[in-house]
């Protein structure tokens, strides 16, 4: 026990050490006064050189949380190490709070080993990592009351595009089939995870949450859902031991260890035996260099990493030949309808044309009778003032007539 007079010698030492790098309060018994005197020793800390900080076994979630708060000072911490703490779901609010509160985050490691989170928890806690965007590992093993709901939590943080997460530990954790179709739901837009560790026989997951993985790394339902897959994991399962891992998961994995390209050429040619052209239309001839280019690429792919005994280079040829040849013949077709379509555009631009022309000429003639019968009018009062139209050859000598005599002539 270091006693007030040690934690206060070690309180003097981080307020004037500017090279300390790291503290490591390790191999005793944290109870209430202890963690008291660590929380003081660290507000009196103003050290930024400070980059890694353990702490393990604090005995309540009240000590844990008044040192977990006073870490708001310490935002250059790269690595924080605080397994076997009782943190509860008080503890991870505080050190959620933290977190979120770092106006600038260099934290890459957070290790929270066996400290009783549970779903609430783990929820505070990833409100505060979505502030941490250089965040690549995160440690959740033996936190035994996590279950499928808190890890569907996590989604907003895996699916962020500031993720940089590369690995997330997760053993003696039972989560079953639903824990394993959350993580797979979170992980689909993901480019940053590389390994995702659990225990497959405490996991609790069966077949069900294993096919969820599998449509993770490979989704067949086409060839663009095929190359939208996960082409970034390379281990699923046991950290040491890839034995219980199915072997088509196996299988993708492996595929994803070689490249992103060549997993991508590699998951289509291996799911798609018939490539289905007719998505690609749209882009018409112009898409046909890049078909071409594609099947290039993946020949010189194949033969690069020895996989000519499952993809022949005739049978390669075969396939490439045949989407050219579904890519070209799908062209006549799609001129015609094109022809057609555009034919249908202009003839109903035609129409409205018309249709405007009409209607001017329409309020033309409206026009131009209301003209003629004001004129009508006119020269009917003009003859009356005169006294009458002129009469008709052979009508006697009179030189006018009324205009009414002169419309019953008419």
């Amino acid at each position: 026990d270091l006693g007030d007079q040690g934690f206060e010698s070690i309180g003097y030492f981080l307020e004037n050490n500017n090279s300390l790098t790291h503290l490591r309060f390790v191999d005793f018994h944290v109870d209430t006064e202890c963690g008291h005197n660590i929380a003081m020793a660290f507000e009196q800390c103003r050290n930024s050189s400070l980059i890694r900080f353990v702490l393990e076994s604090s005995n309540d979630e009240d000590t844990f949380s008044e040192i977990a708060t006073v870490l708001r000072f310490q935002s250059q911490l790269e690595a924080l190490h605080l397994n076997d703490n009782n943190i509860g779901r008080n503890g991870c609010v505080a050190l959620g709070n933290t977190l979120r509160g770092w106006q600038s985050s260099n934290l890459k490691c957070l290790s929270l080993f066996s400290n009783a989170i549970d779903d609430l928890g783990l929820q505070a806690l990833v409100e505060g990592m979505s502030n941490c965007s250089n965040l690549e590992k995160l440690f959740l093993s033996d936190n035994r009351s996590i279950t499928a709901a808190g890890l569907r939590s996590m989604s907003p943080l895996l699916q962020s595009e500031s993720c940089s997460l590369q690995r997330i530990a997760l053993e003696n954790i039972n989560f079953g089939d639903d824990g394993a179709i959350s993580l797979a739901d979170g992980l689909r837009v993901n480019k940053s995870m590389r390994t995702l560790n659990f225990a497959p026989m405490q996991s609790g997951i069966s077949h069900v949450g294993w096919a969820a993985f599998s449509k993770l790394l490979c989704d067949t339902s086409s060839i663009n859902s095929t190359y939208l897959s996960n082409h970034t994991l390379v281990d699923i399962g046991g950290f040491y031991d890839d034995s219980d891992t199915p072997p088509d998961i196996e299988g993708y994995l492996e595929w994803n260890r070689d490249g992103r390209r060549h997993s991508v050429i590699r998951k289509i040619l291996e799911s798609h035996p018939d490539l289905d052209m007719e998505p690609f239309f749209q882009w018409k001839l112009k898409l046909l260099p890049v078909v071409v280019d594609w099947f290039q690429s993946a020949r010189s792919r194949m033969l690069a990493n020895n996989l000519g005994e499952s993809f022949q280079r005739q049978s390669l040829q075969n396939r490439e030949l045949s989407a050219l040849y579904k890519f070209v013949r799908g062209m006549p077709s799609l001129a015609v309808t094109s022809f057609w379509q555009q034919f249908t555009v202009n003839a109903q631009a035609k129409r409205r044309r018309i249709d405007d022309e009409l209607r001017r000429l329409e309020d033309e003639r409206r026009r131009l009778d209301g003209e003629r019968c004001k004129l009508d009018y006119d020269e009917e009062a003009a003859w009356v003032i005169l006294g009458g139209r002129p009469k008709s050859e052979g009508e006697g000598s009179s030189d006018f007539v009324s205009g009414a005599k002169r419309r019953r002539q008419e």
